[in-house]
């Protein structure tokens, strides 16, 4: 109980601002979760030209083809094998998308956190000068209030922010990298399909 009613009183010595950053902080978590789940169970395995090529019509597919991290990329190729650049293009477009979704609205919401935090500072600071204008800088308790309401803000949004900021990095990164990786490889597979007539 103790850490909890910490945490509770923090939360109440922050002011109203609070919530909003509590709320983007979940917010913001929640997404980091799921991104790093997705990033992280690819299938790591390469796949070889010579697997990839099976995937062409009139092939034989096999079950470990089927589990590659390639396999999407090269299903939606497959569709369009009379047009494999422009089949590969478009495959590619998707993945990218695909990888990069959720990270805009990660470092969007790691971006709001310290904004909130100011904001609080600034509530807080009229909180300060209106308890200075009531009973004058004889009461310090009165004037306690508005300051811990301006610094535990500022300080919450930073904490939210900060770790934000470097896990949307990371999975930036991780997600660069496969795709770097994808098209890499995509280009290989295209240009090794068998010429119409072959």
């Amino acid at each position: 109980m103790g850490p909890l009613v910490d945490l509770i009183d923090y939360l109440r010595e922050g002011g109203p601002i609070m919530f909003p950053i509590v709320g983007v902080s979940l917010w913001m978590w929640a997404l980091i979760a799921r991104k790093a789940f997705q990033l992280w169970s690819l299938k790591s395995r390469d796949l070889t030209l010579e697997e990839a090529l099976a995937y062409l019509p009139g092939q034989r597919v096999e079950k470990e083809g089927l589990r590659s991290r390639f396999f999407i990329l090269f299903s939606r190729i497959r569709e369009r094998v009379t047009k494999e650049e422009e089949a590969m293009r478009i495959a590619l477009r998707k993945e990218k998308e695909e990888l990069e979704g959720g990270l805009r609205t990660i470092k969007t919401l790691a971006a709001i956190a310290p904004l909130l935090g100011l904001l609080g500072t600034v509530t807080g600071m009229i909180t300060t000068f209106q308890a200075i204008s009531l009973y004058g800088t004889g009461s310090p308790k009165a004037l306690a209030v508005g300051i811990s309401e301006a610094l535990i803000t500022t300080q919450s949004g930073l904490l939210v922010s900060i770790p934000g900021l470097f896990a949307a990095g990371v999975l930036s990164r991780r997600a660069s990298k496969y795709y770097a990786d994808l098209e890499e490889f995509s280009t290989r597979f295209v240009a090794n399909l068998p010429k119409r007539g072959d």
